[in-house]
C-alpha cells in the first residue's frame, strides 16, 4: 500500500487526509491536537494513523518519521503545511525521504514560492511542488479561503503535479 504523510492534516487539510486514503494510500498524519486527530483517525483507523508531535520540536519530528516509516514503509507521498516559526522541520522531512518521493509544499498567500525553493536542499530524486495558498474575492470584497477550498486545491496539486499550484488569488 503507498504511504502518504501529512503535516497539518487534523484541520484545514482533513479533505485532502480523507481523500488519499480514497484513493488508496496510508495517511499517517502529523498534528498536535488529539481530540481533532481522533475524530478524523476514528472513520477509517486501518487507513489513517495519527503522529502527535509538535514539528517545531526536530528531535521528537525525527523519531516519529522513522517511527512512521517502521511501522507502514516509505513515503510516496508529503502534504507539509509547516508554518514559518518551524525552520528545520522540512529538512527534516526532506532527510527522511527515499527516491521518487512526491512532496507538496503548502505556503501562505504572502510566500516567496521561488525564495523559499531556494532556500531547501533538495535530492534530485525527490520532486518538490509548491501549493501557494491566496484568496477569493466574492461580490467586490477578498476573504480567506475556506477549508474546503484548501484541501480542494491541494487535491488539484497532487492530480496536476506541476511545480508552482495556486489555489485562489495570489497577488504577487
Amino acid at each position: 500500500m503507498k504511504h502518504a504523510l501529512v503535516i497539518g492534516g487534523s484541520g484545514m487539510l482533513a479533505g485532502t487526509v480523507l481523500w488519499l486514503e480514497e484513493v488508496g494510500y496510508h495517511v499517517s498524519i502529523i498534528g498536535r491536537d488529539a481530540e481533532k486527530m481522533s475524530r478524523l483517525t476514528e472513520q477509517t483507523p486501518d487507513r489513517l494513523s495519527a503522529v502527535l508531535v509538535d514539528y517545531r520540536d526536530d528531535l521528537r519530528l525525527k523519531e516519529a518519521l522513522r517511527s512512521s516509516i517502521a511501522d507502514h514503509g516509505d513515503f510516496d507521498l508529503v502534504v507539509a503545511w509547516i508554518h514559518s516559526d518551524a525552520a528545520d522541520a522540512l529538512t527534516c522531512v526532506l532527510s527522511a525521504l527515499r527516491g521518487g518521493t512526491d512532496v507538496f509544499h503548502v505556503l501562505g498567500s504572502r510566500a516567496n514560492s521561488s525564495g523559499v525553493r531556494n532556500g531547501l536542499t533538495i535530492t534530485e530524486d525527490v520532486r518538490y511542488h509548491q501549493v501557494q495558498l491566496g484568496f477569493q474575492v466574492v461580490k467586490g470584497e477578498s476573504r480567506w479561503l475556506t477549508h474546503k477550498e484548501i484541501a480542494g486545491g491541494v487535491i488539484e496539486a497532487i492530480q496536476g503535479k506541476e511545480p508552482l499550484h495556486l489555489v485562489g488569488n495570489v497577488t504577487r
